[in-house]
């Protein structure tokens, strides 16, 4: 069969160059584009209590975008855009340096290690990282305390309700989005330019200028999307540490869609809310432009400067000194990265009633030792009931016992090893291990004394399990098409793909919420043993994974040659055939580290979980329920739980793809979002 044959066939086999991204573009345009586009809608129309939808368009009209400019709603605006850009600039300040250390500073053998303590905290729940704020900054706090001993202050202050309180905390949750894309810029800086730049006369400061942040540029573009257009819509921060004091414009639009039921007004509150991100977005582009372009017109200056007459050179001690000085900046960013997940796990250990104040005792009542008493009598009793448990780790252990030693042994029988049973077996032996848990005990049900959050847990693994397989699913075929069918319909998809990331998410889960009630069926009621709110948990966590899934899929295909997948053409296998035998096996480390990172971040969901979850609890919907009155310290060993499963995911999804040759350049650009 001659090459143009073999090339006939396969274009006469191949669908649309589109076909795998098909269901990616049902499902986007379903669940993305047309509630975004009904809540554009609705923002012209009138508030009718009367109707399931309380919304009248019978009369459309622009009071409720002239609400928006009133006096009070207008100053929440330019209060959220406020602190939204003070926060990214000081995000920017404060990363910078630590990026710049990790990239230029450090050994290769030490990398790693300091991109991962930058890692856990900035993916470890942002609903515990927020409530933990609240033991430090109460009146009887851990800072109050210290202020006092040292004699700073003559009395308790609560910064808890203070503005001060909210941006700190909004720093502390971004300030590793910005780090991460920023490492990954610096770190693809070939060392032989800004080596070449120093061997032309150019200093250390004209290199930075002229060489090293201009290549950063792209790193600093990404992490101020990552961080800027996220804070315009928080509204967990004002929630947890602001007291219903400090509104923002997320919060506003949660109190008008939940609270007012005042659809209208928070669909135009919504929609200028957008309009407020990408007008920032806009004279953030514009400004950097600018930069650009003032540091080529210095371009002259620096070089007429390097040309000088110098006289002898002294040595400088600045280049001693600096190492030291990013050392020290970067230990204190990472310890202030991980005081809040530290007094976590040490107040679930409190011996008092309350997980924000500390008893001075510790105590392992709350995660399931003997029951106690308060000192005021108030009973102790902890989160997890441990008799069943005996069974259920036994289970967990010999299953994956035998997906360790499976692989080995059919390695031993064929001579070989086979790739997709070592990376498969141990998951594989992980869920049969559930399975078998569920079908012979009640185990979900009888380890958990305080159900509340025996529940919440419960819900968010269900709810990130149903919607990991949704995101890989989706993401899994996207990716492929993208990276091997590439065409003009591919700037359409990852313009939508775009859209997604970057769209604040609480417009998606006040667009997902009216959505999902408008179509009815499923989504409000339940279809057989599916909860409603379990479904349109489903849905709403797949949006932003199957995102990040079709990045990585894309990003892994886009860097192995095609060469395996054509000749499996030219000997006459069918697209199908190839895709399972070939492209599979190819990108089978891409959807595990996909699926493990789309659990991860579903498991951490807030706002969607909150909108839209009906009467399905998650976890943080849960505590961020229990959050408005004084929380138990059984709490606090339900956060260090979901730490612990987070940490866990993290370590595998790193483990993952070092097997698979990437660097940890290219895992921080992954979880950075390519």
């Amino acid at each position: 069969m001659t090459a143009t044959t073999a090339a006939a066939v396969r274009s006469r086999r191949r669908g649309p160059a589109w076909a795998l991204a098909i269901p990616s573009f049902i499902w986007y345009f379903g669940f993305f584009v047309l509630p975004i586009a009904v809540i554009v809608v609705y923002s012209f129309g009138t508030k009718d209590s009367s109707k399931l939808v309380p919304v009248d368009l019978s009369a459309l009209t622009l009071d409720n975008y002239r609400e928006v400019f009133n006096d009070l709603t207008f100053k929440v605006f330019e209060s959220t855009l406020k602190v939204a850009v003070a926060a990214t600039l000081l995000c920017l300040l404060v990363g910078f340096p630590v990026a710049y250390f990790i990239a230029f500073k450090v050994a290769d053998r030490w990398r790693a290690l300091l991109l991962a303590l930058v890692i856990i905290p900035s993916f470890t729940s942002f609903l515990i990282r927020t409530v933990a704020w609240k033991i430090p900054l109460a009146s009887n706090g851990e800072l109050s305390k210290w202020l006092q001993d040292v004699g700073w202050l003559d009395g308790p202050i609560d910064l808890i309700g203070s503005r001060a309180a909210v941006f700190l905390a909004i720093v502390y949750n971004y300030v590793g989005f910005m780090v991460l894309p920023m490492f990954v810029a610096l770190d693809r800086i070939e060392h032989g330019l800004r080596e070449a730049s120093k061997d032309l006369g150019a200093g250390r400061v004209s290199t930075f200028f002229s060489v090293t942040l201009p290549l950063a540029g792209p790193g600093v573009v990404a992490g101020v999307l990552l961080t800027f257009i996220p804070m315009c819509g928080d509204y967990v921060t004002s929630t947890i540490l602001g007291k219903g004091k400090i509104l923002m414009v997320g919060a506003l639009v949660d109190s008008k869609f939940r609270g007012a039921q005042n659809w209208p007004q928070g669909s135009a509150m919504a929609v200028a809310m957008i309009l407020m991100v990408l007008g920032s977005l806009v004279v953030f582009a514009l400004l950097f432009w600018l930069l650009r372009l003032g540091l080529r017109q210095l371009r002259p200056v620096l070089y007429a400067y390097r040309r000088r007459p110098r006289r002898a050179a002294h040595a400088s001690r600045l280049p001693q000194l600096l190492k030291p000085a990013f050392a020290v900046w970067a230990t204190l960013v990472l310890v202030f990265l991980f005081i809040p997940i530290l007094l976590v796990i040490r107040h679930s250990f409190n011996g008092g009633a309350s997980f924000e104040i500390w008893s001075g005792r510790y105590d392992t009542v709350y995660w399931g030792g003997p029951r106690g008493r308060t000192p005021s009598g108030r009973p102790m009793v902890g989160l997890f009931e441990f008799s069943p448990v005996g069974t259920i780790l036994v289970i967990f252990l010999v299953a994956l016992v035998v997906g360790a030693i499976v692989p080995r042994v059919v390695a031993r029988v064929r001579g070989a090893k086979v790739p997709w049973l070592t990376r498969w077996s141990l998951p594989t032996a992980a869920a049969l291990a559930f399975i078998i848990n569920g079908l012979n005990t009640s185990w979900y049900g009888d380890i958990f004394q305080q159900q509340g959050v025996g529940d919440g847990l419960r819900g968010s693994f269900l709810a990130a399990f149903g919607a990991t397989i949704i995101a890989v699913a989706l993401g899994g075929l996207s990716g492929v098409a993208l990276a091997r069918h590439p065409g003009r319909w591919s700037k359409v998809f990852m313009g939508v793909i775009f859209l997604i990331l970057v769209t604040p998410e609480i417009m998606d889960a006040i667009a997902l919420a009216g959505w999902m009630q408008r179509l009815g069926g499923p989504f409000t009621s339940d279809f057989g043993p599916i909860p409603y709110g379990m479904l349109r948990l489903w849905v709403g966590q797949s949006l932003y994974a199957s995102a990040v899934v079709t990045l990585i899929v894309r990003a892994r295909l886009a860097g192995l040659d095609e060469s395996l997948e054509e000749a499996a053409a030219d000997l006459g296998a069918t697209p199908s055939r190839a895709f399972r035998q070939i492209t599979l096996p190819l990108i089978s480390s891409a959807l595990i580290a996909g699926a493990l990172l789309s659990f991860t971040l579903c498991l951490d969901n807030t706002i969607i979980s909150a909108l839209i979850s009906g009467a399905s609890s998650t976890f943080p919907v849960a505590l961020i329920s229990a959050a408005k009155s004084e929380l138990a310290p059984f709490w606090g060993v339900g956060a260090v739980v979901l730490f612990v499963m987070t940490l866990s995911l993290l370590v595998f999804v790193a483990r993952v793809m070092r097997k698979s040759g990437d660097s940890s350049s290219q895992i921080a650009a992954t979880l950075a979002g390519g």
